[in-house]
Parts: C-alpha cells; structure tokens; sequence
C-alpha cells in the first residue's frame, strides 16, 4: 500500500454475479474499483475505510461500448479514451466522445471509467451533462436483479448517489442521435486539460424549417445534482435561433442556476460567464450536425 492507505481485501470478480454477490456480502464496508482516479486519493485522505475492494475491470461486459437496434450502450467500466476514440461514439453521440476526450491528462483518460465518473457525482463530472442530453439511462445490478434508471434519478446529491450498498452501474445506454441532429460541449477550466471544469454546457438539437424542433441542455458544475434545463429547453422548442431569442435563453439559463444553487459568493462571476457560455454552445450546434 502507498501512503496511510487503509488496509482492505481486493477481489477481483470475472461477471457482475459475483461482483454483487462481494458487495451484499459487504454492504456499506465495500467499494468498486475500475480505473481508481478518484477512489485512490479518497482512501489515502481517509475518506474511505472499505474491509474490501472490488476491481471490476476483468468482467467482460463492462468493457464493451455496443449498438443494438437503434441504441448505444457503453459499459460501465469503459475508459474515456476508448470512448473518446470510439467511431461509434463519435459518429452517433459526438458530444460525449468530446467530452470524454477533454477530462484530465491522458493518464487520466486512460485509466478513468464513465461508470467512476458517473458514480463520483460530482457536479464537475464532464460526461454526465453530455449523458444529460442523451437522455441516458443507467442499468444497475445487485444480487436482487437488474433495474433501470434516466441517470438523473441516479444522483441524490454532490458526491452522492442513489444506489444502494449492494448496487453497481453497470452500463448506460441511450438512443443513437440521427444524422440531422446537431450537438456541441464546451467547458471552462482555470487552465487546460488537467484542470476540473469550473462549468460546462453540452447541447443537443433538430432543426427543422429553421426552427428548433428538438433541443436537450445540460449544464455541468452550477446545480448540486445534474439536471437539464427544461424550462429553456420549452422556451426555445418552435423557435428560431436568433440573436434576442438565444441571449432570453442565456438569461434563463443563468436564473436556473440561481434557483437550483441559491445565492452564493461565486454567483456575480457564474452568471455572466454561463450565460456567455451558453450561447457559444449554442452556436457552435448550430453550426454543425451531430
């Protein structure tokens, strides 16, 4: 062990069976591990004890990213830089396979999973308002069976999930986006790559006649849970995109993160940069398909 890091057993399961088998086995004293970005750090801060660690790479159906009769699924313990690289992905979700390929260093990207990014449930996490706009679901299994989820009901609060003890992700899946749709994914960090997005807008949307006839938003890093933006995404369905309709948008945008994070001391700088940042997402989807 490096550091102060805990003492713990590590099972090392070949199917989520047996995986979930360790954590009823061990509930609330078990932690999943793929590519342990997050998870190492927190238990050499002692923010986790686990009696044992379930590394979760050698089951073969979480590594897989796959298209079934319309629908993508990826599995849980596929890595940013295989679905960044990912021509699937990028030909039928381009707004995840950008995110996936800002996160971090490619270290990182190599060894970090979507189901750990999505599990962390940080406000920051760069897939999940991508997977917002998706309309993503979560499939999670337990000894019990296998349910499903939208992964926004996954979330409960920052750094906090509604899974239970003896649950695991195990994939998500979504519907291919169709050749008209157009899509962006813009985020703001203090400096490059290595940094953790202060915010992030992704985009998805059909145009028709010239009018939004389709559109999903989802902001990273200004509400507590991940959410989209219904009430703007009501606003702009019908409506052409112009200049006076996008900045009412923008003002919509930035009021939503007010009512869902309150008043907060980071709020005068948040408020004119998301809107900002909004209406550039905006135009660079309008811009290009998918």
């Amino acid at each position: 062990m490096l550091g102060m890091t805990p003492s713990f057993d590590y099972k090392i399961p070949n199917t989520i069976e047996e995986a979930a088998e360790f954590l009823w086995q061990n509930q609330g004293k078990a932690k999943i591990i793929a590519g342990g970005t997050d998870l190492v750090i927190r238990l050499r801060n002692g923010d986790h004890t686990p009696n044992i660690i379930v590394d979760v790479t050698r089951i073969e159906g979480l590594r897989k990213i796959e298209e079934r009769n319309g629908t993508i699924s990826i599995g849980a313990a596929v890595t940013h830089s295989e679905i960044s690289s990912s021509p699937l992905i990028k030909k039928y979700a381009k707004v995840l396979s950008e995110a996936a390929s800002e996160i971090g260093s490619p270290q990182i990207r190599n060894l970090g999973t979507i189901g750990g990014n999505i599990m962390n449930a940080s406000p920051a996490g760069d897939t999940i308002p991508p997977l917002m706009v998706l309309r993503a679901v979560g499939r999670v299994a337990s000894k019990k069976g296998e349910r499903e989820a939208p992964l926004y009901q996954l979330f409960k609060g920052p750094y906090e999930t509604n899974l239970k003890p003896h649950e695991l992700l195990v994939r998500v899946t979504f519907q291919k986006l169709s050749s008209d749709t157009r899509s962006s994914f813009l985020r703001l960090a203090r400096r490059d790559a290595m940094a953790i997005a202060r915010m992030s807008v992704a985009i998805v949307l059909r145009l028709e006649k010239n009018r939004m006839e389709e559109i999903c938003i989802a902001v990273g890093s200004v509400t507590p849970t991940p959410q989209r933006f219904l009430e703007v995404e009501t606003f702009l369905k019908g409506k052409a995109p112009e200049g006076e309709i996008l900045q009412k948008a923008s003002l919509m945008v930035s009021e939503m993160m007010i009512h869902h994070s309150g008043i907060r001391p980071s709020t005068s700088y948040k408020r004119p940069v998301v809107e900002a940042l909004f209406i550039r997402a905006m135009r660079e989807a309008l811009d290009r398909e998918i």
